[in-house]
């Protein structure tokens, strides 16, 4: 399953709650960047604290994920797609074909919240969030 992933930098809370006026959204859940274990918090602004780290709910029949990031958004990079695997050995193997060519915005690594993730943009241009779940 790909999943689309539309990235905010400060305003995915005013656009989950646009999108639910607008669409029907069902088993929204949300998380802020101020509930990140504090050794990762600490890497942040304050002004992040109620970012939205993650969120994931069905619009209209498909899963989204929303985030804010602290990145610089620039036209086109706003909607990325995010690729569960189930395997470590996976996510490497799409990781490294991915990134022939392309930029790697976030290197493989462990995180809090998944054995491995990375996000790489493709020669094309294409984000890719790939993900261990």
């Amino acid at each position: 399953m790909i999943i689309p992933f539309i990235n905010f930098t400060g305003q995915a809370c005013e656009a989950i709650s646009l999108y639910e006026t607008v669409f029907s959204v069902q088993d929204k859940q949300i998380s802020f960047y101020k509930e990140m274990p504090a050794e990762v918090k600490s890497h942040f602004p304050t002004e992040t604290e109620n970012y939205v780290l993650h969120a994931e709910m069905i619009i209209n029949g498909t899963k989204v994920w929303i985030g804010d990031t602290t990145q610089r958004i620039t036209p086109g990079d706003i909607v990325s797609l995010a690729v569960p695997f189930s395997s470590e050995k996976e996510v490497q193997q799409a990781f490294g074909k991915l990134k022939v060519g392309g930029t790697v915005l976030m290197e493989l690594t462990p995180t809090f919240y998944s054995p491995l993730f990375g996000v790489v943009k493709d020669k094309y241009g294409v984000i890719w969030h790939l993900i261990c779940q």
